[in-house]
């Protein structure tokens, strides 16, 4: 994880895999970006609260029925930082986890690195940070 640098986009990672959220974040800083990789919802939503020039989310939704931590940390950006950019990871097909806003953009996993930094563009189209 980088310090964080006002010059360099933030972006918050939320995957429960460990390997998976630090992979995601190793792309990014050689993209330039400022990442904070989280593997636990309570410390997600830390950093959601923590982070005033947050541009970016990668979430990973919830896969098991009964599972909400992906989907509540989405809720929560959306209500608390209208102008972040969300891509959302899964293993599972768009239609299988049911409905997500259209402010965020769908990654299937597995995906590589053009298809992670093609979805982060699209996502920052779709809702631009300032």
């Amino acid at each position: 994880m980088n310090p964080a640098s006002p010059s360099k986009p933030s972006v918050l990672v939320y995957d429960r895999a460990q390997l998976v959220a630090e992979t995601i974040a190793t792309v990014l800083e050689f993209e330039g970006y400022v990442t904070h990789p989280t593997v636990t919802y309570r410390e997600a939503k830390k950093r959601l609260k923590d982070l005033p020039d947050l541009s970016l989310m990668i979430i990973h939704a919830d896969h098991r029925p009964g599972e909400r931590r992906g989907g509540a940390l989405l809720q929560s950006a959306l209500r608390e930082r209208p102008g972040t950019a969300i891509v959302i990871v899964s293993s599972r097909l768009p239609q299988d986890l049911g409905p997500f806003p259209p402010a965020a953009v769908f990654l299937e996993k597995p995906f590589d690195r053009a298809a992670l930094l093609s979805a982060i563009e699209q996502a920052r189209t779709v809702r631009p940070t300032p």
